[in-house]
């Protein structure tokens, strides 16, 4: 299927209809934001799908009544959570366009610095799993399965060549990544891939709980601690450690949610958030 025009608009504000919209489903009217890939069957990503989705990311900057963003596939694509991107995508005149759409996906998620959670229920390969591996938190169910084949096409991975080493370790990710070979949800969960496997009849009530959990929690402390995190993982310690002070210093402590965690403390109460 050919790429649609590139140029189609995305939402702005929150509660817009997404007419627009033509690869993704997109709900920012509650706390837990959700990001729908549909592109039946197999959510194989194009260009526009994949300006859609950071466009839509994008959106979450200043919304700081947005404490989780949830990425999962639709009900049409059943067995799939993405096959990652098109042949088109690996030919000379468009990996260009497709690598920069790609990563302006992952740009978008670290950017917002809002949690984000993966649903993968069926197969994530290629970039769809190296976009499952970017999120902060993975849900799957006994049915997903992870992985990257390119090397099999005489490629590899950029962005999950340097993911994967942070995520699994080293030794997991030269094996996972030079024998191209699928790994099951439970070989998964004992590499740290995912957080959590359950069955596909539990799936809705395990992401609604984790979902709760996290947006009890004030939306400005969240994106400040996914940050802290960021940088813990992918820069140098001492670098991270004088970004983590600096944050909790000059930041968090001028949060008025975190003075009225100090109060509730003290006055034995819970802490009622005003996301400022």
């Amino acid at each position: 299927m050919p790429d649609e025009p590139l140029d189609a608009t995305t939402p702005e504000g929150p509660g817009e209809k997404k007419k627009s919209l033509q690869f993704i489903r997109w709900d920012d009217s509650e706390p837990a934001a959700h990001l729908t890939m549909c592109r039946p069957k197999q959510n194989v990503m194009n260009i526009q799908m994949l300006r859609e989705m950071a466009g839509v990311i994008d959106s979450l900057l200043n919304r700081k009544e947005v404490r989780l963003l949830i990425l999962d596939s639709a009900p049409e694509c059943e067995g799939y959570f993405s096959m990652g991107v098109g042949a088109e995508g690996y030919a000379s005149p468009m990996v260009f366009q497709m690598m920069d759409a790609f990563h302006d996906v992952f740009r978008a998620m670290n950017e917002v610095s809002t949690p984000v959670l993966a649903v993968v229920d069926g197969v994530a390969s290629g970039a769809g799993a190296e976009l499952a591996a970017s999120c902060d938190l993975v849900i799957a169910t006994e049915h997903a399965q992870f992985c990257q084949p390119e090397i099999r096409l005489g490629v590899f991975p950029p962005l999950g060549a340097v993911i994967y080493p942070r995520v699994i370790g080293p030794r997991r990710a030269m094996e996972f990544l030079l024998t191209g070979d699928p790994i099951n949800a439970q070989q998964a969960l004992m590499m740290g891939l995912v957080n959590q496997v359950v069955p596909h009849t539990a799936l809705e009530e395990t992401v609604g709980a984790l979902a709760k959990r996290i947006c009890d929690q004030s939306g400005p402390v969240l994106r400040l601690l996914k940050q802290v995190i960021f940088d813990a993982t992918w820069k140098p310690f001492s670098e991270a450690l004088k970004n983590a002070q600096d944050i909790y210093l000059n930041q968090l402590f001028e949060l008025q949610d975190s003075q009225e965690g100090l109060r509730a403390l003290i006055e034995k109460r819970k802490p009622v958030w005003k996301n400022k």
